[in-house]
């Protein structure tokens, strides 16, 4: 049973004051029953600490390159928490390109010189924060600030890139996160990979539907998780990292975890205990799924572990550290939904094994997230990067408003966190302009992109002040991670460029729709981009996820690939009901549906691979341009009765999905490879690789989908010339007929 709201929010209080004693008190034994044992013991917590990376890439920002063009001056904003022990930003730049310049929160800082040399050589260059700082952002161009808007109008730098690998490093804070601390807020200042962590299998079927809608939750925030199963007796872990104290070889589970394997086989309880006490890679958590099975697990491995330790000052050590860096180990009557707590060194949040109800409890409003900024002109002097970033979100509550500060052309991109519950496919979107006084003579054009790809150009004459601009959001233009651009693009305001510029502030307010999917009648013909806007549907169970059994004691993978395809193709975290299909039982769905490598009645696999070969309705695709056949998987959509659904299968053997761009495409078939590669077949058989499209992420939806339009659009273009010839000789030949008769009267 759940506790009642007044309950959870006691719980989460008291869980973080557990966390705030153990730092304020320390874990160390008192000193006259210090032993050398308690020493290593002491010696191990006090040097733990855990590194963060939160990249560009990660945010967004996709592509084998970030351009920032010559004249201009670009931001990017990383989100961390204004506790950070130490941070510090790591910045890849290519090589054989103007030196850039950097800012890094409105200050200049001196960069690593870019080295000439060969194509696609990266220089690393370690930038300096303030550690007292929030939000960091980080301004790029091309060579050094000008010192005025005259230097800026005459240089003839030209344009710098970054890639998308640079990230914001720094070391996360022990214990529990602050108890006010947001779920989106925690969740955008985590790893790239946050690790997730259930108990050993086989696990509960509750904590499968919990944390494959957790997992959806992530990643639709950004965050892609890596799932981890506690280990148990019979397992192997990685021991080359674990650094041991030598005080501790005393005790048999230290001891046997120091061979310092790839492979180490646990044979004792007592040796996850250790593990745990480590803060080992493999028992590393930001998110645990809890339900009685996991407290139990990590209760006998800490028991275990302490029934091994016969020195008193060290058990009595052990029992401090199990009390305020393990609450999880506490016996608690009822879980709260959703708790900030400590696990080990590392600030964690505990998720209670509730399935849709855990994913309710989360921040379901919807937000808009800065990533970049980008202007031109008098923007690059340092004199107006220190004072504000281009980008600015008001204080308050309004989510959806922010300010654009800068004098000429300019372009802001944010990322969409749409709501957990409810629709969540977006369909429209609107922004509001507020321009400067006077900004209509230089006739400003608004111009708004969806994932790359333009939904709208028009001027703003902003005579009352107010403009707005507004599109519908075509189904090729969705992704995974979706990101608007607002631009701006104006004539550049006369006078003397030696005269101080009066750097204007533009006003947006971002708003958005989400539709509910339009009526579809499932056929032979449906398409990808038919389902996934039924797969978004909030209806409470309007969808079904249907995953083998055995996936339940395959948990690591089984949570894993469930994520990344209920990810890919749109599924609502919320919404869906998981089904769970018995082994060679065919699997008879009631509504759309996704399914994982299971039998489904009246539906067929059109994809296999024999002899190493890709093989489409038994006939190898010769011409398939594949970059490999290791690792491979298929998606195909398939009908069950009246319904349709998308089917998942693996041909290499064991093969698993990876993470992958959202599944939008005219075609009926895809084949997902490693890196996420996509390849998409349609019904004759005819393919289009991902990474020929486009390699600048979701636009390769479009491009595709473009690809197949264009010899559609040539054929009933030669049809429509074929039908007007043949009017015009019928029309001539009626016309000398006419005229004989006419003649032989």
């Amino acid at each position: 049973m759940l506790l009642r709201s007044a309950d959870c929010s006691s719980l989460t209080t008291r869980v973080a004051a557990w966390a705030l004693v153990s730092t304020s008190a320390g874990l160390s034994a008192p000193a006259a029953l210090a032993s050398p044992t308690s020493d290593g013991i002491e010696q191990l917590m006090s040097g733990q600490r855990f590194e963060r990376r939160v990249s560009l890439s990660t945010l967004g920002l996709l592509g084998p390159s970030v351009n920032i063009p010559a004249g201009s001056v670009q931001e990017f904003y990383f989100p961390s928490e204004s506790t950070d022990a130490a941070r510090s930003l790591l910045v890849n730049a290519p090589a054989n390109q103007p030196a850039p310049a950097f800012a890094v929160n409105g200050t200049a800082v001196a960069g690593q010189a870019v080295a000439r040399g060969t194509s696609g050589q990266t220089i690393n260059t370690r930038l300096p924060l303030n550690t007292t700082q929030g939000n960091t952002r980080l301004a790029m161009q091309a060579g050094p600030a000008p010192a005025d808007a005259c230097a800026a109008a005459k240089s003839t730098q030209g344009a710098v890139a970054l890639t998308p690998d640079s990230h914001l490093s720094y070391y996360a804070a022990s214990g529990a996160p602050a108890p006010t601390l947001a779920w989106r807020t925690a969740v955008a200042s985590m790893p790239d990979r946050p690790f997730m962590l259930v108990a050993a299998p086989p696990i509960a079927p509750e904590v499968f539907d919990t944390a494959w809608r957790v997992g959806v939750s992530m990643a639709r925030l950004g965050r892609t998780v890596a799932v981890h199963t506690l280990p148990k007796v019979g397992d192997f872990v990685d021991t080359r990292r674990l650094s041991i104290p030598a005080q501790l070889a005393s005790i048999p589970a230290f001891s046997v975890l120091r061979d310092a394997t790839a492979h180490h086989y646990i044979g004792h309880p007592a040796e996850v205990g250790a593990l745990l006490l480590l803060d080992a890679p493999d028992v590393l958590a930001d998110i645990l799924i809890v339900d009685p099975q996991l407290q139990r697990q990590i209760n006998s491995a800490l028991d275990a572990l302490l029934a091994q330790i016969t020195d008193d000052a060290a058990r009595d050590m052990l029992l401090r550290w199990r009390e305020q860096r393990m609450p999880i180990a506490r016996a608690i009557d009822a879980v709260p939904l959703l708790t900030p707590m400590a696990f080990g060194a590392r600030p964690a949040w505990m998720v209670a094994a509730a399935g849709a109800a855990s994913v309710a409890a989360l921040d379901t409003d919807t937000r808009w997230v800065p990533l970049s900024g980008v202007a031109d002109g008098a923007a690059r002097t340092p004199a107006s990067m220190a004072d504000h970033p281009l980008v600015h979100s008001p204080a308050g509550d309004d989510a959806g408003r922010f300010t654009v500060r800068a004098p000429q052309n300019w372009s802001a991109t944010f990322a969409l966190n749409a709501p957990l519950t409810g629709n969540h496919t977006p369909s429209r979107v609107e922004i509001d302009f507020e321009l400067p006084k006077d900004f209509a003579q230089q006739k400003p054009v608004g111009v708004l992109h969806w994932n790359g790809i333009l939904l709208a150009a028009t001027q703003l004459t902003a005579s009352s002040g107010h403009e707005t601009l507004s599109a519908r959001i075509p189904v090729y233009a969705l992704s995974a991670t979706n990101l608007l651009q607002v631009s701006v693009k104006q004539n550049t305001p006369a006078g003397d460029c030696a005269q101080a510029v009066t750097i204007p502030s533009t006003a947006l307010r971002l708003k958005v729709e989400f539709d509910a999917a339009p009526a579809f009648e499932p056929s032979r013909h449906s398409t990808f981009a038919d389902l996934i806007p039924q797969l978004g549907q909030s209806e409470k169970n309007a969808t079904e996820l249907a995953v083998p059994r055995g996936y339940l004691t395959q948990a690591e993978s089984g949570i894993a690939a469930a994520i990344n395809l209920a990810a890919a193709t749109n599924m609502s975290p919320d919404a869906a009901k998981l089904v769970l299909v018995d082994a060679q039982t065919p699997y008879k769905p009631a509504r759309p549906f996704v399914a994982l490598d299971i039998p489904i009645d009246g539906a067929k696999r059109a994809l296999s691979m024999q002899d190493n070969q890709i093989q489409f309705r038994g006939t190898a695709m010769k011409d398939l341009n594949w970059p490999q056949t290791q690792g491979v998987t298929a998606m195909q959509v398939v009908q069950s009765g009246n319904q349709a659904g998308l089917l998942w299968y693996p041909l290499d053997g064991k093969a698993a999905p990876e993470p992958t761009g959202l599944l939008v495409n005219r075609g009926q078939y895809a084949l997902l490879g490693t890196d996420s590669q996509v390849a998409w077949i349609d019904q004759s058989g005819s393919v289009v690789l991902a990474a020929d499209a486009s390699t600048t992420g979701p636009l390769y939806e479009w491009r595709s989908l473009f690809s197949w339009g264009v010899p559609v659009t040539l054929a009933l273009l030669g049809m429509l010339i074929f039908l007007l010839i043949s009017a015009a000789i019928a029309t001539r030949r009626a016309k000398h007929k006419t005229q004989h008769q006419e003649g032989s009267a």
